[in-house]
């Protein structure tokens, strides 16, 4: 299983800065917890979005996205952005 991860896909939590009216969003960090499916990375998005990195961005709005890429990309973000 682990190495079918390390080849496979997998998905990742993006923080990200928005505009009021959500037309214009900013990368502002990713966390670096692979999920194996979409609905794992969803499940989780509300406690990125109570972190205290999310509480610290200077938006006016915090959004999350789950994104997919391979298992290395997932790997690139930051520290565990949940707590």
């Amino acid at each position: 299983m682990e190495q079918e991860m390390i080849t496979g896909l997998a998905y990742a939590i993006i923080l990200m800065g928005c505009s009021d009216d959500m037309t214009m969003c900013r990368e502002i960090v990713r966390d670096n917890r692979a999920f194996a499916t979409l609905r794992e990375c969803e499940k989780a998005q509300e406690d990125a979005l109570r972190s205290n990195i999310a509480l610290e961005i200077d938006y006016p709005v915090v959004a999350t996205k789950c994104t997919q890429g391979s298992y290395r990309f997932t790997q690139t973000g930051a520290a565990y952005i949940g707590q």
